[in-house]
């Protein structure tokens, strides 16, 4: 089946097939929603819908509503940030410092792009974020923006992306283009922060977040 016809026949009977929201999110197909904060990881939406089956069931509902998807948001993305941290903490011990220097800073913040970067611009924050911290991978590895791009990059972090001609996004995750982040060819494409980590960088401006997932 098709994602509206999985969302209609199936997903309707347990949440909300249109999600009731403020901005861009308003009235949107609920696949748009779960699929835009879980882009190339569908394990994900077990742990997306476990939280807010768990939240509709603390208020005595037997149906998830758009209310009760927006209020564990916040977990789901602190979640999925100490999930990653986890995992390849083995490779950079100071993963959890990196990750969440990636927030918006206050200029950051009132562009509308404050989770997307071209590789220029990505390699200043990172070169300013070296420059207050050490940082050191265990395989000896030297430390540089663009090692650590390519390091965010295979993590799944950050996401390559390029604007078509056609005003389609087109995006490549490490799994299936490994060498877009290499650091002796550009290939044209920006980068974004994965739409799972963002409330966990930015907690206090829900909307914005909701808004910056369909830029």
């Amino acid at each position: 089946m098709d994602q509206l016809t999985i969302s209609q026949n199936i997903l309707s009977k347990v949440i909300d097939p249109k999600f009731k929201g403020k901005g861009h999110w308003d009235d949107r197909p609920i696949h748009n929603v779960l699929l835009s904060l879980t882009r190339a990881r569908p394990r994900d939406l077990i742990k997306l819908f476990h939280l807010a089956a768990k939240r509709a069931h603390q208020k005595g509902a037997q149906f998830i509503a758009s209310i009760y998807l927006e209020d564990i948001f916040e977990a789901y993305s602190q979640e999925r940030l100490q999930d990653i941290i986890n995992e390849f903490k083995s490779e950079l011990p100071d993963i959890e410092r990196l990750l969440l220097s990636m927030k918006p800073s206050k200029r950051e913040r009132k562009t509308a792009s404050s989770y997307q970067f071209t590789t220029d611009a990505l390699s200043v924050k990172l070169n300013n974020i070296i420059s207050q911290n050490t940082f050191k991978f265990t395989n000896g590895r030297p430390i540089s923006a663009r090692s650590l791009i390519q390091f965010l990059y295979k993590i799944d972090f950050i996401t390559a992306r390029k604007e078509l001609p056609d005003g389609e996004i087109n995006r490549k995750y490490f799994d299936e283009s490994r060498f877009l982040a290499s650091e002796v060819a550009d290939f044209g494409y920006n980068w974004e922060i994965h739409p799972a980590y963002r409330w966990a960088l930015q907690p206090q401006d829900v909307q914005s977040i909701l808004n910056s997932l369909f830029s």
